[in-house]
């Protein structure tokens, strides 16, 4: 009976969390989106595919989702005087140990764009 119980509960509990993370990713942007460095650079702005990273969990980029609903990479990474501040707008994108940038998470993964020219395309 507690064996019983127990299974039925963790079923439960997982298709829970099955659901969730399927509403997360129906609430994404179905079209790329246009990510642009506030102030001046020498690069074009760059498209992202959520739809290319639907494996994904949202937290994973979006990591601080339950304190911040808005979800802009800006709302926090916002400081540009120093490119390697947890805080810059360059460390959100670029973190070579962060799980939680486009780098360090394909570094990680040993999968996807790792160099500038993969992504980056100049003005």
């Amino acid at each position: 009976m507690k064996r019983t119980l127990f299974i039925t509960l963790l079923a439960v509990a997982l298709l829970g969390a099955f659901t969730l993370s399927i509403a997360m990713a129906a609430d994404a942007p179905k079209n790329d989106v246009e990510i642009k460095f506030p102030g001046d650079t020498k690069y074009g702005p760059l498209m992202f595919s959520h739809a290319k990273h639907a494996a994904q969990k949202c937290e994973s980029c979006h990591h601080k989702m339950a304190e911040n609903p808005d979800m802009k990479c800006t709302t926090c990474h916002k400081d540009n005087s120093d490119k390697k501040a947890p805080t810059s707008f360059d460390s959100a994108f670029h973190a070579k140990k962060s799980p939680n940038s486009c780098v360090g998470c394909h570094k990680e993964m040993k999968k996807g764009p790792t160099k500038c020219n993969d992504c980056h395309t100049k003005k």
